[in-house]
């Protein structure tokens, strides 16, 4: 692997565009995960910074590395830690660099690329993203700017556009389907599995529509129960959830489980408890909280992240006229940190042209007689001075961000200087 001497900004990621859910739930990083995926890739050295967003439909790793198969090598170290065959994981993985790993996580950060267009929560989770890097000691100055400047490219796609006038979320498309495919829910039983933002911001979708009956499972009792009490729901005991779910029209997973906390066998227990009557499940758990067997049971219906697509997208519809404006926004923002990670790329690249030009000089003034070497050292540097003047000159004057960082990589190309 080749070693560069300029840092460059990366990102790799999988999503729900690039990766099929079997392939994003082993990618899926808990928030304990994520602390150690943040130091292992570390460790590798595959990275000199690095912050992790990982979301019900996304893990997208950021970082700075001097690695030319940095892309590479971060694939195979997450394929080998979560026992995923690497082919699998590379088909399924998209990758970026510099401006378009920057542009990328802006478009994140403003909703754009969330399958509810405009999400509410993506923004505060890019921003806990940061902070789980910064206490993981993960985080130095270029992450720490670009995550802060995409929260504030975030933050005004919201205040300047009606994308998120009305706030989309995975859960309320979740409850928005849950209603086309089960009908109208107010009389019905609602089992809400798991008590985080998730579960959290279902419950809530399901109290503003006037549901009667909610139910709350949590494995920490107290936090289902300060929901309960808050959203007039009734707290259900995690070791009670079996002899709870017959009584369940719906049941919906949010847990972070990494295993099924739903079997086969408990909804064949439940179904014979309801005779037969329908079962609606909706799984927004990444990896998913129902095994796979209970779709096949008569009168149970599943449906899970990748069923939201439609609904999700007949939302979109009713948005996309505010898109135009929200990616001038997003590009005003990324220029703005182009423009200062641009002159952090230049001065590196320079010390590293002046390096391999004084190797150039140094070698073929070996040719020379020990007395003529000084004095044609002196020439040399002239010349190359000259030559190099007004090439430099442009290139740390050059006010367009983009094209800095693109004239920076043509440098290290031309001059070879990433051998």
């Amino acid at each position: 692997m080749t070693t560069a001497g300029e840092a460059r900004l990366l990102l790799l990621g999988w999503n729900f565009r690039t990766a099929a859910l079997s392939v994003r739930e082993r990618v899926a990083f808990s928030g304990d995960e994520v602390r150690e995926a943040l130091d292992r890739i570390r460790r590798e050295g595959l990275v000199s910074e690095s912050v992790i967003v990982s979301t019900c439909n996304r893990s997208e790793i950021y970082g700075v590395s001097e690695e030319t198969r940095a892309g590479e090598g971060l694939t195979r170290c997450i394929s080998e830690w979560r026992g995923l065959d690497f082919s699998e994981a590379a088909a399924g993985s998209f990758f970026r660099e510099g401006a378009d790993a920057a542009r990328h996580l802006f478009r994140v950060a403003s909703g754009l690329e969330s399958l509810a267009l405009g999400e509410s929560e993506v923004l505060g989770q890019v921003r806990s993203a940061l902070r789980v890097a910064r206490e993981a000691g993960a985080t130095r100055a270029v992450l720490h700017r670009l995550f802060e400047t995409a929260v504030a490219a975030g933050k005004r796609v919201r205040t300047e556009t009606e994308i998120a006038r009305h706030p989309l979320s995975i859960p309320s498309i979740g409850f928005e389907l849950a209603t086309k495919v089960f009908g109208q829910l107010e009389e019905r039983t609602v089992l809400v599995l798991g008590a985080g933002e998730t579960g959290t911001l279902f419950a809530e979708q399901a109290a503003a529509a006037g549901v009667r009956d909610i139910r709350l499972a949590n494995r920490g009792f107290e936090r289902a129960d300060g929901l309960s009490r808050r959203l007039g729901g009734r707290p259900v005991p995690w070791e009670n959830l079996a002899r709870t779910l017959p009584e369940a029209d719906v049941v919906v997973g949010t847990t972070a489980s990494p295993t099924p906390v739903v079997s086969r066998s408990d909804v064949e227990a439940a179904m014979h408890e309801r005779r037969g009557r329908p079962m609606f499940f909706l799984d927004l758990a990444m990896p998913r909280d129902f095994e796979a067997g209970v779709a096949e049971l008569y009168n149970v219906y599943v449906f899970g992240l990748d069923d939201l697509g439609a609904v999700a997208e007949e939302n979109r519809r009713r948005r996309s006229r505010e898109i135009p404006l929200a990616e001038t926004i997003l590009e005003e923002e990324l220029e703005r940190f182009l423009a200062w990670f641009g002159n952090l790329a230049v001065v590196p690249t320079l010390n590293a042209l002046r390096a391999r030009l004084a190797a150039l000089r140094d070698a073929e003034l070996e040719r020379l007689p020990a007395d003529e070497r000084e004095r044609f050292r002196a020439f040399a540097d002239a010349i190359a001075a000259r030559l190099l003047h007004e090439p430099l000159r442009r290139l740390k004057s050059e006010s367009d961000a983009s094209r800095k960082l693109d004239r920076v990589e043509a440098v290290r190309h031309l001059f070879d200087l990433d051998s």
